[in-house]
C-alpha cells in the first residue's frame, strides 16, 4: 500500500466517522423534534460514501499496478 493510499484510506475514515458519529444522528434528532426537513442529504451520502470511497481506493490501486 502506497503513501497516497494509506493517507486516502485515512481522509476517509476520518470523513466517515465524522458523518455516521455526528452528521446522520444530529439530522434524525433534528427531524424528530420537528426542527428540520427528511434528512435527505444525510440518507443520500450515508448510502453513498461506502461506494464513493471503494471506488475510489479502486481506481488509485488501478494506477499503481499500471504504473501511471
Amino acid at each position: 500500500m502506497s503513501k497516497k493510499e494509506k493517507r486516502w484510506r485515512m481522509f476517509y475514515l476520518f470523513l466517515m466517522i465524522f458523518f455516521y458519529a455526528i452528521y446522520v444522528p444530529v439530522s434524525i434528532l433534528e427531524w424528530l423534534l420537528g426542527d428540520g426537513g427528511i434528512p435527505i442529504t444525510a440518507v443520500v451520502v450515508g448510502m453513498a460514501l461506502p461506494y464513493m470511497r471503494k471506488n475510489h481506493l479502486q481506481q488509485i490501486q488501478m494506477k499503481q499496478n499500471t504504473g501511471a
